[in-house]
């Protein structure tokens, strides 16, 4: 790894990635218990439009699956603060070698090097 300076500005960059994300999952996960308090579901009703149950249907799942990609994202970031704290932050997780400052700029918490990557 690079110089403490840079380390310490890696570290920060997460740890605002981080705050960034918390944020979001929070007003998700709020607005998501607003919507339950106020709102009925529509497709348990058999009965009702086709479409309109699809729509519905679609939505909650891509909802879901943004909330799934954010705590992922969450992880990697707790994963690489980790990282920091033993020491071994920079290195590639599979062949070990120095990660590039460059890929670490753009995304701070990346494991591996663009080699393994692929």
């Amino acid at each position: 790894m690079t110089d403490s300076k840079t380390l310490e500005e890696l570290k920060q960059k997460l740890l605002d990635k981080k705050k960034r994300i918390e944020e979001n999952i929070a007003r998700t996960e709020a607005s998501r218990k607003r919507m339950d308090r106020e709102y009925e579901t529509a497709f348990p009703e058999i009965e009702r439009d086709q479409e309109e149950n699809a729509d519905e249907m679609e939505m909650y799942e891509s909802n879901l699956a943004v909330d799934e990609s954010m705590k992922a994202e969450l992880e990697k970031i707790d994963e690489a603060l980790l990282r920091i704290e033993k020491g071994t932050y920079g290195a590639c997780s599979n062949c070990r070698k120095e990660i590039p400052l460059e890929r670490l700029q753009a995304y701070p918490q990346a494991d591996t090097c663009l080699d393994c990557e692929k």
